[in-house]
Formats: C-alpha cells, sequence, structure tokens
C-alpha cells in the first residue's frame, strides 16, 4: 500500500508539472522548422533572416494555412525567400517553415 502511494503522489506531481509547464510556457521569439501558431507557439509581430544557408538548397519557404493540421495543398499562401527578408506573423496565423532562420526582431 505505501508503494501504491508514492506512485500515486508521483503521477500526481508529474501531471500537475508537466501542466504548468505548458500553462506557463511564453511563445517563442525564434520560428522553427515546421507548422506552428502565431501567438500560441510563437509570437507575433516582424521575424527576420539573413537568408538560406546552405542546407537549405538556397530557398526558404512559409506556408500560411487555414487551420492546425491543414495540408499544404489547402494553403493560404506561400512566400519564398532567398536572400535578407522579413515576415510579418499576425496572432492567429498558422504557418509551415521551411529553412532560414528567423528571429522576431
Amino acid at each position: 500500500m505505501h508503494r501504491k502511494l508514492i506512485t500515486t503522489l508521483t503521477a500526481a506531481t508529474l501531471a500537475t508539472l508537466t501542466a504548468v509547464g505548458v500553462a506557463g510556457a511564453a511563445p517563442a521569439s525564434t520560428l522553427h522548422e515546421g507548422m506552428q501558431i502565431v501567438g500560441q507557439d510563437v509570437q507575433p509581430g516582424t521575424y527576420s533572416t539573413a537568408g538560406p544557408t546552405e542546407d537549405d538548397y538556397g530557398v526558404c519557404f512559409i506556408t500560411w494555412l487555414p487551420y492546425k493540421g491543414a495540408k499544404t495543398s489547402e494553403l493560404i499562401d506561400i512566400e519564398s525567400y532567398t536572400g535578407a527578408s522579413y515576415v510579418r506573423l499576425n496572432d492567429g496565423d498558422v504557418i509551415e517553415v521551411n529553412g532560414c532562420t528567423w528571429t522576431h526582431e
């Protein structure tokens, strides 16, 4: 019985820590590869890049999607970037990033 109590407390503590970590996490100030929601995963605002890296094959993309989980064939807009660039992201935008290192201004 004592062992079960320790397991229960550990599970409850883990659940609490996980919930606090998720709820307390501020949106990031850099864009990462893949899908993200502006205002939830990343901060809204202006982002800049020095341009694509060698690994990006000379171009990178930001795709605006209508909702989280949408396929790229359902895209709203897509922009390609081949050099130093800026992009403005609004709260609620759903984007997919491929390439470049983007930093919030």
